[in-house]
């Protein structure tokens, strides 16, 4: 693999299952970098097997994956959120302070919201309007996607957001409803904003999809055999439930109707395979759309090969 031209911000995303932060880590030991967590679902504390978090370990309090730090990562509290406008502040914070020591940051996962966050003109102020693809992209999202709905109506519409009952606040359409009647009188198509990171370098996975589609299916089968199940029963003792924000995420909302018996266990590890594949497919949607107009460097991610 050949070491980037530029030391500026290199980010590593794709699909669920394609290799990244495999990927990243060896690109970080390369060229001296540091890694910046860009999926939603890593950033909270407790959930390790579903998420993915592989061998996260601690290092003087630091987070790292064999031995390379990351950032952003496995600290917010189950019943919390964290927005995009939140993640977007955190990340610029520790580029800067990647880049003043000397090391290079690299952005790794695959919520979209969050790399574009980064790299697309958007007005981030307290007065945030949506643009006509944000706007559209926010009305068309599954429950999946449920806690960067929330995340948004949230800051958009605080007054709102805080008028609803915690039915209303998990309720999916609900929510895209408000956000399609509130949006189409003010829709604001310019964005602005005073800091765009426009010196990226864009690593995507070349993959073929059957084959993603057998990775992905095994990594179910690890996360159940290492304690799926286990985990989140011990979420659950310690006071959370079913409603808990962060027990939404998929795998865990499937394992919590198991354990509810509403479903058996083959039935639930056939749903999470579905749910894996569903967002996976939902991420090349968005990551390989001809209205992105992400520059991608397609690289193989097993053998480091663009």
């Amino acid at each position: 693999m050949k070491t980037p031209e530029s030391t500026g911000l290199i980010i590593v995303g794709g699909p669920t299952g394609s290799g990244k932060t495999k990927f990243a880590i060896h690109l970080a030991k390369v060229i001296n970098g540091e890694l910046i967590n860009a999926d939603s679902r890593q950033i909270y504390k407790l959930l390790n097997i579903g998420t993915n978090k592989g061998n996260l370990e601690y290092i003087n309090k630091q987070a790292t994956i064999d031995g390379i730090p990351i950032h952003i990562i496995d600290f917010l509290d189950l019943e919390k959120r964290f927005s995009v406008f939140e993640w977007r502040e955190e990340a610029l914070s520790k580029i800067e302070d990647i880049e003043v020591r000397g090391k290079v940051p690299i952005l790794v996962g695959g919520t979209g919201l969050y790399i574009d966050s980064l790299i697309k003109n958007y007005n981030y102020s307290s007065k945030f309007k949506l643009n006509a693809k944000q706007f559209e992209t926010l009305v068309s999202l599954d429950i999946d996607n449920l806690i960067l709905i929330q995340q948004t109506l949230a800051h958009r519409f605080p007054e709102i957001w805080n008028s609803l009952n915690y039915s209303d606040q998990n309720n999916l359409r609900r929510l895209q409803r408000l956000i399609e009647k509130h949006t189409n009188n003010d829709m604001n198509l310019a964005n602005t904003s005073s800091k765009v990171i426009s010196d990226y370098l864009f690593y995507y996975p070349r993959y073929d999809l059957e084959s993603l589609k057998v990775r992905l299916g095994d990594r179910v089968d690890r996360m159940f055999a290492e304690g799926l199940v286990d985990e989140t029963m011990k979420v659950l003792k310690m006071g959370f439930d079913g409603k808990t924000i962060a027990l939404q995420i998929m795998g865990y909302k499937q394992v919590i109707r198991y354990l509810n018996r509403e479903i058996s266990i083959e039935e639930t590890i056939k749903l999470v395979k579905i749910a894996h594949n569903q967002y996976a497919k939902k991420q090349r949607t968005w990551f390989e759309g001809e209205g992105r107009g992400y520059k991608l460097k397609l690289i193989d991610f097993k053998n480091g090969k663009s």
